[in-house]
């Protein structure tokens, strides 16, 4: 995935389509980076976007990357975050991750989590690479799958 000033500029565009058209008005801020596309939104209309997890947020963001790779024909995965809600989102799936890992060692039972899109799911897969004892997969029909952790076959 090329991070160039057109994918940059085409995901900004159409991040801007879409909350004017939801009537929201926020201020977008690029975080540039060579490895990840990340806008984040200040101003008072972010607060709708975090309810229910991060709900709108997460819609937001997959909308302006599918939109966005139609308009360029390659993909583009821009990450959207407001009021450090990824961060804190980060942190609390890596606590998820490292509580099943040691309910797996300890009960010797898979742990199943509860549906998760795919940005976090893949969260939850890289706080666990490293771990000799378990491994992790997801499951599961279209956006919303589950990741299970077990333990690795020996």
């Amino acid at each position: 995935e090329v991070l160039d000033e057109e994918a940059w500029a085409t995901a900004e565009a159409t991040l801007t389509e879409l909350l004017s058209a939801a009537g929201l008005l926020v201020e977008i801020r690029r975080h540039q980076s060579s490895t990840e596309m990340v806008f984040e939104l200040i101003g008072d209309d972010v607060e709708p976007l975090l309810a229910n997890r991060g709900e709108g947020l997460n819609g937001l963001e997959v909308l302006t990357g599918r939109i966005a790779a139609k308009k360029l024909d390659r993909p583009v995965h821009p990450r959207v975050d407001a009021e450090g809600f990824r961060a804190h989102q980060k942190e609390s799936l890596e606590e998820l991750a490292l509580r099943s890992a040691e309910e797996v060692r300890r009960t010797r039972s898979p742990q199943l989590l509860p549906p998760l899109p795919p940005a976090e799911r893949r969260l939850v897969h890289l706080a666990l690479a490293e771990d000799p004892d378990v491994e992790t997969e997801s499951e599961g029909e279209g956006f919303l799958k589950r990741v299970t952790v077990r333990l690795k076959a020996s």
